[in-house]
């Protein structure tokens, strides 16, 4: 749990600060830290570095109390090829590798990071209930998110609090999945991807960073959470919540081999893919979701 520095607000480095969750990070935290963005040096994104150094020395002897690590490519931004399977691994594992190793390197080390996962890491799982002590999949996504973990576990041997946060998808009518399906559906053309029975674990993006900011404030664990609500759905269900809370008809079903040739590789690892996947450590923490059952979720993000 933090501690004031001469009742200075405790200092956060944030990577990946001008997307979405960074975003709401500034926004909602910047009451209780000092949020310093770290900004890209280099335009590569298989070398990912960031001005770590520098901006420490521009802190003078204020040390960082947590490193707040969630930069990486758009797992849905471009189609999969090769070449952007590869920019999809780098930018996230090679990444969390270099800023391990230059905060392994400098004497101000923080007290706690924090470093991005992904649900991905259970692979297609269907008729599982997936909580942390679950094993790792066999697929693209969850080779990714097994490495992506790995990539931050030295940090434990400096005796820095480490925690893997396991995002399902983020709710947010500002940008991600939400946002994009909201157009097709005001128009009438949403609708259930394949037999719609896969099922979607999700978080409001609001309880996300509540929840981020309750494993810095009132947790002392570490290790991996999944940041997730209680209350998964199938993908059929989604679709007709989120119909009926924009007041618009949803019968266009996309069958399972349009969704595998609009969306090649991407569709069996993330449209069509299934994994329950519970919080069950944070709700034994005593963390309370504001937003547990997506039509509380919707209601919030689409009034």
């Amino acid at each position: 749990m933090f501690k004031t520095m001469n009742h200075e607000n405790p200092v956060l480095l944030l990577t990946g600060a001008s997307g979405l969750l960074g975003q709401h990070i500034i926004h909602s935290l910047s009451d209780q830290f000092k949020i310093v963005p770290l900004n890209r040096v280099g335009a590569n994104p298989n070398k990912p570095q960031w001005n770590y150094q520098e901006t420490l020395s521009k802190l003078s002897e204020k040390q960082p109390f947590v490193v707040i690590h969630l930069a990486g490519a758009g797992i849905a931004d471009k189609r999969w090829s090769k070449h952007y399977k590869k920019t999809l691994y780098d930018s996230r594992i090679k990444g969390t590798e270099w800023l391990v190793q230059a905060i392994q390197s400098n004497s101000k080390m923080p007290e706690a990071f924090f470093s991005a996962s992904a649900i991905g890491y259970y692979g297609d799982r269907p008729g599982e209930q997936l909580t942390e002590s679950a094993g790792t999949g066999d697929n693209f996504v969850a080779h990714i998110a097994r490495d992506w973990e790995a990539a931050s576990t030295p940090l434990l041997k400096s005796g820095i609090r480490t925690i893997q946060l396991r995002f399902g998808m983020l709710l947010s009518a500002q940008g991600g999945a939400l946002k994009d399906m909201l157009l097709p559906f005001k128009l009438g053309l949403g609708g259930r991807l394949g037999d719609g029975k896969q099922q979607y674990s999700w978080i409001d993006i609001h309880d996300a960073v509540r929840a981020i900011s309750f494993l810095i404030n009132k947790c002392e664990t570490q290790g991996v959470y999944n940041l997730t609500s209680p209350y998964p759905v199938s993908n059929a269900e989604f679709s007709k919540s989120l119909a009926k809370t924009l007041k618009r008809p949803a019968f266009m079903h996309m069958p399972a081999f349009m969704v595998r040739l609009s969306f090649g590789e991407m569709a069996d690892e993330l449209l069509l893919a299934d994994a329950s996947v519970i919080p069950k450590r944070l709700t034994q923490a005593g963390f309370e979701f504001k937003y547990p059952k997506l039509t509380d979720s919707l209601t919030k993000q689409l009034k």
